[in-house]
């Protein structure tokens, strides 16, 4: 298909018919450039799985406790290679850690 000669708005509807996220935002070139990828990228796709859709992928894998377990985690129990940062637990507990002291700075006023 030549995505170049296509309007813009032809682009957009093509993006929303592949379940591209936030196709909506991007400019007629990020658009040209992403649906011209075949197939796309696994982190596209991932992220326009909806909950349901990864629970089942789960209980195909033969996780358990699945359901306790919001979208986030489960992309992250899924697709390890995909996460963006360390595990949300560790991140909120050097966050909130009381053991941490922070000093104030000292501002000096005149």
């Amino acid at each position: 298909m030549n995505y170049h000669a296509m309007e813009y708005c032809e682009l957009k509807q093509e993006a929303k018919e592949r379940r591209i996220k936030l196709y909506y935002v991007m400019r007629k070139a990020q658009l040209i450039q992403i649906l011209s990828m075949n197939p796309l990228p696994e982190k596209y796709i991932v992220e326009k799985k909806r909950i349901q859709e990864l629970r089942d992928e789960a209980r195909a894998r033969g996780f358990l406790s699945i359901y306790r377990l919001n979208r986030s985690e489960l992309v992250d129990l899924l697709y390890p290679h995909l996460s963006r940062n360390t595990s949300a637990e560790y991140q909120y507990k050097d966050q909130y850690d009381t053991n941490k002291h922070n000093t104030p700075k000292n501002h000096n006023t005149k």
